[in-house]
Formats: C-alpha cells, structure tokens, sequence
C-alpha cells in the first residue's frame, strides 16, 4: 500500500477502483438518473457485476454512496466490515453521517462532501472519526472522490485508518514538547550560573556564553578562545587547551594582577562514529577566584602572625607565673609587683588578640548585618576612655561629647572593640607626652566619633589601605610591634553595623581616625 496521502495518490494504485468503473471516457450525464449511452453500456456490465469483488480487493474501508444530501451507503467492501466491526447489511442502507462521530459531522464536513456530490470538486480530504460497533471511535482519514458508476453517478469514501500515525504524531509532539522543556531547564541553569559558561568550536570561535561568562571581561568583547586568553597572564603555557580535558587552573588577569581567574575545558563527547578527536565543540568552566585565594592568604598570614603575637605575652605571663611560683623565692616586694604587672599587661594584650580573632570570625559580613541594638555613644565611649587612660599612663586622653546626641542602631561590645582599638592604635603609636582627642558630634542621621592624635601621621596616600588586613604603615612599622589586625578588624565590624570609617592626616601633624553610626529611627 502506498504511504503518500491520499490527496497525492493518483486513484491508479492498487488500493483503487479499476478505472472502468470510473469510465472517464463516457459521456458525463446530466443527472443522477440519466442513461449512460448505450453504445458502452452493454461493455459495463461484466465490470458491474465484478464492482463487489473488486471493492473487497481494497485494503482500505470503501464505502460507495449516492449522491444525496444524506449519503446513503449503496455498497461497502469487506475493509469497511472489519473497520467499523458491523455486517454489511448493517452499512448498507445506513446513511455514511451514521457512521461518523457526531461531533465529527458538522455542518462544515457535510458541505465538504456535498461538494464532490455535485460536481463542485472532484475530490476532497477529510479527516474524521467513525464509530465502530462496540463504541470505539477511529480516526480516520477519507478520501470522497466522485466517480462515474454504470447507469449512475456516485461517491466513493475510501477511508483509512490513521489512529497509529495519530499515536505517533502525539508522541512525537509529547517527545519535543518534553526535550523543549528539558533544554528550557538547562538553559535556564546554564544562565543562573554564577560561574562563567562559554561553549567554544574546534577553531575557537565562541558560540555561546551565559551572562556569568560575558561579565567577566565586560570592557572586552571576546570572540575566541584566544581573546579570553589574552585578558590573563599566562607565561608558563598553563591554560587548557580546546578538545582537551583540563584544568582547573588559576591565572591572573592581566589588567588586574590582584585578580585572579579559574579555567576548566570540558570536550563534548563525539557520537559514536561520528567526527575525529579534537573537532567537537569544548565547554569552557570560568570562575573569579580572587577572593577566594584572598581568603587562603589571609589564612597562611594569619597562622603566621598569630603565632608570632602569642609568643610574647604567652612567654611574659608563662615565665613570670614560674618565677612567681618558685618555692623559697627571695624576690623583694617591687620585683613582684613589677612581675604582677608584666603579666596583668601581657594577659590584656593576650585578651584584645583573642577579641579581634573571634572578630575575624565576621570577615565577609554584609553591611549592616551586625548590631540591631539602641546604643548611647555618650554613655559608652566615656568609660572606653578612661579605661584605656589607665593603660596608657603618659597619654592624655580628653574627650568632648555634642549636648543630646541621639541613639545609634549598633552592637555595644563590638563598639567598646572598635574604639578600645582606635584609642590604642593613637597611644601606641603617640608615645608617652602626646595627646589624643576624642569627638562625638551628630552629622544629620549619623553620629560620628573622631580620634585625633598629635604622633607621626600617615601618608594621604595609604589611608584606605591601613584598614586591610595585616597591613602596616612603613612610617611607622619600626615603631612597635603590632599584628596589623586591629584596625582591619575594626573596620569590618563598623561596617557589619552599617556605619563607616576612615583615616586621615590632620594639617598640622598627627592622623584621624574616625567612624560613624547611624541614628536608630523614631519608629
């Protein structure tokens, strides 16, 4: 049986009344009635009384109807028995709508085939469903082509079952419907990812990038592989090649040594028999990992450092616990006291490095995370003040606080931390004889607290990096020793409370050390 529909089947293929029964050589009558002209009449007969064996021939359901209104069936063959599942007396005399799905025969489909029954079309293509005995409905695709029987003109519905090819269709449909959905899904992944994602072709050319991967160099608009690599420095050949497996590997940017970049090449996988190795497309894996070997770092310094910092008091209060200790000391009065105060300086000092550690713990807060308390700056800042007077005997600490200050939204242990540094920060590096004032104003919905010093300033220059971690001036590191933790730990948690600060060299000597908190609202 010929595939092609039957639209673009000519009625001469095998499943087709012969053409004799066509006789498309007759005379056409003028109506239904008319005599066919008798001089092939008489040559008709043999092919009429062979029209029912040769319908039953057909593979396909036939159904001969006359041409009235109600396309009452004359003749079905056996396909048309098997398809609907009814005898044929049980067709024939039944009108073709009764075999049809009611909702299927509409006015429309009925005009469709009325059409060919007067001779408006010779064909016409309907698909509809026709209802088998036992109430199964089955799509079915019909062919109505007028034809020229003997003695009459009629209508022949050749109709075919299309119920697997529907089945089909609809899987197929349910198949793409469901690869869509699934390559929406990826997609959609693919552009949420934070990590760079650039598909690259065998010769380099970059054939897609998802947002992440065409941020990363936003004032270049790369095209290639190599133009991704030319914005990194690469001087030992690390970076993977396409085609290739490789990576991850971390190479700075080239505009940005401080930058650093992380790449992983991914071959597709060929289908099998298809392409030779290395002319696939190859996914290509970007991801800054600056702050990440920041944060790796700051680990190794940190170890470092801290170690370096605890040595001392520990070994002060170790060793002055010992000689304390010793059985039949013979230590007079001030030695003791003078050992008592070595070890009480040391174990404070012991206890601001173990502070600001547990601080550290808040690297990477967001700002304005830490600190949701009413705070008044003037009660706390005061007693802050005097006790570190107390530490710092030869500094003369004066402070003036603005008449009605209002409340600050903040966290007040890590406020005591934030000025006990700064203070400390301005006598440590003052020395005995200097003075250090503090300032606590309002600025609009801020209050800001200021502390002057009058010691060896800083550099204009370098105030923005004195609040990185580990970092000491180089006008003053040969001073006094320090971890440069302080400060860093200082500034982040001003910043985790939602406030600023800053540093500055004051005019006629010395530096400022500032920060701001802001005003807790009225509701």
């Amino acid at each position: 049986m010929s595939d092609a529909p039957l639209t673009d089947r000519p009625l001469a293929s095998p499943s087709r009344v012969p053409d004799i029964l066509l006789a498309p050589d007759l005379p056409l009558p003028d109506a239904p009635d008319a005599p066919v002209a008798p001089a092939v009449g008489a040559g008709m007969e043999p092919a009429a009384r062979a029209l029912p064996d040769i319908l039953d021939a057909i593979a396909e359901a036939v159904f001969v109807v006359g041409t009235g209104r109600d396309a009452r069936v004359r003749d079905v063959n056996r396909g048309a028995v098997v398809l609907l599942r009814h005898d044929r007396e049980d067709l024939v005399g039944s009108t073709f709508w009764d075999q049809v799905v009611a909702a299927d025969a509409d006015p429309a489909g009925r005009r469709q085939v009325e059409a060919v029954a007067d001779g408006s079309v010779e064909s016409q293509t309907v698909t509809l469903r026709l209802r088998r005995s036992d109430g199964h409905d089955l799509p079915v695709e019909v062919l109505f082509q007028r034809v020229y029987l003997p003695g009459e003109t009629g209508v022949l519905a050749i109709a075919r079952d299309v119920g697997e090819r529907i089945d089909s269709e609809a899987r197929l449909q349910r198949l793409a419907a469901a690869e869509h959905a699934r390559a929406a899904e990826l997609n959609a992944v693919i552009r949420a990812m934070g990590d760079g994602v650039v598909v690259c072709a065998a010769d380099g050319r970059i054939l897609l990038a998802n947002p992440a991967g065409q941020d990363l160099f936003p004032e270049v608009v790369e095209q290639s592989y190599q133009d991704i690599l030319d914005q990194l420095i690469d001087a030992e050949h690390e970076a993977p090649q396409l085609g290739e497996h490789g990576g991850p590997v971390a190479l700075p940017a080239r505009h940005d040594p401080d930058r650093w970049i992380e790449l992983a090449t991914y071959p597709v996988e060929r289908v099998a028999g298809r392409g030779t190795p290395g002319d696939g497309e190859t996914i290509l894996v970007l991801r800054d990992v600056s702050a990440a070997r920041q944060r790796e770092a700051v680990r190794e310094t940190f170890i470092g450092v801290l170690s370096h910092e605890l040595r001392t008091p520990v070994t002060t209060i170790y060793g002055g616990a010992k000689t304390l200790a010793r059985d039949g000391s013979t230590l007079d009065d001030d030695v003791r006291r003078e050992i008592f105060s070595d070890i009480a300086a040391e174990a404070e000092r012991l206890q601001r490095l173990v502070e600001d550690v547990v601080a550290l713990n808040r690297f990477g807060e967001e700002d304005g995370e830490l600190g949701q308390e009413p705070v008044l700056l003037q009660r706390l800042v005061p007693g802050v003040v005097s006790s570190e007077q107390t530490r710092w005997p030869g500094v003369a600490f004066a402070i003036q606080v603005q008449h009605g200050l209002p409340t600050v939204v903040a966290d007040p242990t890590y406020v005591e931390q934030v000025v006990r540094n700064l203070l400390s920060n301005a006598a440590k590096y003052g020395g005995a004889g200097s003075q250090v004032d503090i300032v606590l104003e309002l600025a609009e919905d801020e209050v800001f607290v200021r502390i002057l010093d009058d010691g060896p300033g800083i550099q204009a220059d370098e105030a923005g990096r004195l609040f990185e971690l580990f970092y000491r001036s180089p006008m003053t590191a040969g001073m006094t020793s320090g971890a440069g933790i302080g400060l860093f730990v200082s500034a982040r948690l001003v910043q985790a409370m939602g406030g600023r600060i800053w540093a500055r060299p004051r005019p006629a000597g010395g530096a400022e050390f500032g920060f701001s908190l802001r005003v807790m609202p009225d509701d």
